[in-house]
């Protein structure tokens, strides 16, 4: 018994470091974020809904997220939420946070927006993943695409 425990834990540990198995890249690997909405209220106020699609078998625990959002290739501003947000397992979660606007130009951009009804956007985000207990893991991600911009 004891021959055959020393070449199969020798096994075991190549195979992990070939796939990199257990590092956080791989837990984590295909949540996607993307933008769902964005709505500014009468007031001015910018309302950006977002959401996170996990295709694995996991579900993850995110703990402050922040995100960088451009507009048609413009800085707009940044939305940060420093609540935990269950992601199921193949599934998705949805949030809304307030955007805090960036530079004046911001406003202008949100306006064309509005009076196109669509815009191209560019988010960059920091998610903090919870692992186990109190042990988190930051994870950049980046998504693109067209969203539907309105104004109450």
């Amino acid at each position: 018994m004891k021959k055959i425990l020393f070449p199969l834990l020798l096994a075991v540990v190549l195979v992990c470091g070939f796939t990199a198995c257990g590092s956080p890249e791989s837990l984590t690997a295909g949540l996607k974020l993307e933008l769902t909405g964005i709505e500014r209220a009468g007031d001015g106020t910018v309302r950006v809904m977002w959401s996170v699609q996990n295709p694995n078998v996991f579900s993850y625990v995110l703990d402050k997220t922040s995100h960088k959002l451009s507009l048609n290739g413009t800085l707009v501003g940044t939305i940060t939420d420093n609540s935990r947000m269950g992601v199921p397992a193949q599934s998705h979660a949805e949030r809304t946070g307030v955007l805090t606007p960036a530079k004046p130009p911001a406003a202008a951009v949100i306006d064309q927006a509005v009076n196109r009804g669509s815009a191209a956007y560019r988010l960059d985000s920091i998610v903090n993943v919870l692992l186990l207990d109190d042990k988190f893991e930051k994870r950049s991600l980046a998504a693109s695409g067209t969203v539907t911009v309105t104004a109450k």
